[in-house]
């Protein structure tokens, strides 16, 4: 938890002028013209999108090029991100290509050296500036559908090598991009802030369409949120917003300026996004820097009885805008006290612990952005490993992973390996992790929500898949699957040697494509899997071939 306490201190100190003044120039990663599934800075889950995804026609296979001149300075080969090449460049940026099929020839072969000289599928490997320079244009690699990917494209981050922040690469491709579409909206929302503000009548927040000449009562302290996307020419995808400014009676209340941020600000999606919509105010521990507001935090008193001005305007990175008024007519009226039911509160800016007989959770400051009051409660579950711990009950992410113990009440079997924590999800469970500790089961989690003890003792399956395609496809195939804790390890080998398996995580399959250098054609070969889940339970599939 140290490293998130430190990172917290950088980002308050860090400036932005070096950013601001660097200036570079970069080519066309791909040979066609430059069409985009996703922008920089799309809110996902728990997470900014943290490049583009260019469009590759649909298929696999086109040539990837390296944006600048520099270095190839990491090879990653990883179930994610599939094959992913680092190049650092030399104007102070590093460029990063994910989900492609593969390498060209020269880091291909270096890269598979590697993994059969440490007999590892997945690799990482870091490497100096002398080993593999590359220029402006030069191919790298091909595109790909690799990793956890849901069609053929190339994802390419640009990271300030300086800072590690990533930064929007779109700014430097105003020349290769049609866009004349401005952003629009969708819907807008109000937030009267609990105990402190209302909006016709009620605490609830209030959301309506961004048109027509609606006038909406309030009184105290409220905040203003925007649901909305950006569109480009000749495609009919929609991408993230790169600018939100809110003004009140023509004062500048709250801008997002979706330029850069870090990997410790990404879970910040959570306090600043709400179902979709940007919130043009902060709470307290939201530390986004490209989110600008006064001492205010964004929150507009509404303290007199007239109309207020709000004007949302929208922009994208080539300055295309949109905006979107509506009055807030100030009445006086009464505001009801902030109920709390909760006895439990996470306080933003202090150590929390949750803590009941057989369970404990530690919650540091920082790991929620403002004060929280949850539900937290335990149910005694008849012949249960342990209590059921709801630690509220409805999901609140934290910011990093906190540590929390369950206790173990039954226990079934006496190997501790095979107890693992997980998650309640609807009506089943999703494996967390753990490990056992005096009793108690202790894992990190990065939400709220309810969480129970589990075991498994059931050995992953492995099976064959298409066998008598084998020698003609020279590919040797496997389906392997585990439904309870997840794949942790797998490693296969041909005629008692190690042989280079690829795993494509959408699908299980499990891939070896046969190579005449190292294995003997026209005789018969063994081949053996070895599968590994996060319990520790193990499978062996053994078979014969001929190639």
């Amino acid at each position: 938890m140290k490293r998130y306490i430190i990172a917290l201190m950088l980002l308050s100190e860090f400036s932005l002028s070096a950013r601001e003044a660097k200036k570079a120039v970069f080519v066309n990663p791909l040979n066609i013209p430059i069409v985009l599934s996703g922008n920089f800075g799309e809110l996902r889950a728990n997470h900014f999108h943290g490049g583009l995804d260019f469009k590759t026609k649909q298929v696999t296979g086109l040539p990837v090029y390296s944006i600048a001149d520099g270095y190839v300075s990491q090879i990653n080969v990883s179930l994610g991100s599939g094959y992913m090449l680092h190049v650092r460049h030399k104007n102070g940026y590093t460029s990063i290509y994910r989900h492609m099929l593969g390498f060209v020839h020269l880091l291909a072969n270096y890269t598979e050296k590697y993994q059969y000289e440490h007999e590892l599928d997945e690799v990482t490997i870091d490497l100096p500036p002398d080993e593999f320079p590359v220029k402006a244009g030069q191919q790298i690699g091909w595109s790909g559908n690799e990793g956890y990917s849901f069609g053929p494209h190339l994802h390419m981050d640009l990271i300030d090598t300086e800072s590690g922040d990533f930064v929007d690469p779109l700014q430097f491709y105003a020349g290769m991009v049609k866009d004349t579409k401005p952003p629009r909206a969708e819907s807008i929302m109000l937030f009267p802030q609990s105990g402190k503000g209302v909006v016709n009548s009620r605490q609830a927040n209030f959301s309506f369409p961004p048109y027509g000449n609606r006038v909406i009562e309030a009184w105290g302290e409220i905040g203003a949120g925007i649901r909305a996307h950006d569109y480009m020419d000749n495609v009919s995808n929609h991408y993230g917003v790169h600018s939100v400014t809110l003004f009140v009676d023509g004062k500048e209340v709250c801008s997002s300026n979706m330029d850069y941020f870090s990997a410790y600000e990404n879970r910040m999606v959570n306090s600043w996004a709400y179902a979709g919509y940007m919130k043009s105010f902060r709470d307290p521990g939201n530390k986004l820097r490209f989110l600008h507001t006064g001492d205010d935090r964004g929150i507009v008193q509404i303290k007199e009885e007239r109309d207020y001005k709000f004007m949302f305007v929208l922009k994208d990175v080539f300055g295309n805008s949109s905006n979107y008024t509506f009055t807030v007519r100030g009445k006086k009226q009464e505001i009801p006290e902030a109920v709390v039911k909760s006895k439990y509160i996470l306080k933003w800016d202090e150590l929390n612990v949750l803590n009941k007989p057989g369970v404990q959770l530690i919650v540091p400051a920082g790991m929620v952005y403002k004060d929280e009051p949850v539900n937290f409660e335990t149910f005694d579950v008849p012949g249960a490993i342990s209590l059921d711990c709801q630690l509220h009950n409805v999901p609140l992410p934290l910011h990093a992973p906190c540590e929390l113990e369950i206790g173990i009440r039954n226990m079934i079997k006496q190997d501790t390996k095979k107890y693992y924590i997980a998650q309640k999800i609807g009506n089943g469970y999703k494996y967390v992790g753990g490990v056992y500790n005096n009793g108690y089961i202790c894992a990190d989690i990065k939400d709220l929500g309810t969480y129970t003890v589990k075991i498994d003792t059931i050995r992953p399956r492995i099976a064959p898949v298409g066998k008598n395609y084998w020698p003609k496809a020279g590919i040797v195939s496997f389906s392997i699957r585990d439904n309870e804790t997840g794949i942790k390890y797998y490693k296969g080998r041909i005629d008692g040697k190690f042989a280079l398996f690829h795993l494509k995580l959408m699908n299980s399959r499990l891939s070896c494509r046969l190579d005449s250098r190292k294995i003997q054609k026209g005789i018969q070969h063994d081949v053996e899997i070895l599968v590994i889940d996060n319990c520790g339970n193990a499978s062996v599939y053994r078979d014969s071939f001929k190639w």
